[in-house]
């Protein structure tokens, strides 16, 4: 269950997931996963970003990347 805030960005959160999950060598059934989480994420914020670092390092955390 996701409440929409705000569409803006959602198709590039997607996109930049794909591609770190095609550089990253991921199963592709995981790489849609996460990119859709994201997007889904990214749909609950005002705005096409967000501005607290904190957001996206722990979405990273989740996928084992820590940079």
């Amino acid at each position: 269950d996701i409440e929409v805030m705000d569409t803006v960005g959602a198709g590039d959160a997607f996109t930049s997931v794909v591609i770190v999950g095609l550089v990253a060598n991921w199963p592709l059934s995981i790489t849609l996963r996460r990119a859709q989480q994201f997007a889904s994420l990214i749909v609950g914020c005002r705005g096409a970003t967000v501005s607290d670092r904190g957001f996206y390092r722990e979405v990273m955390q989740d996928w084992g990347r820590e940079n």
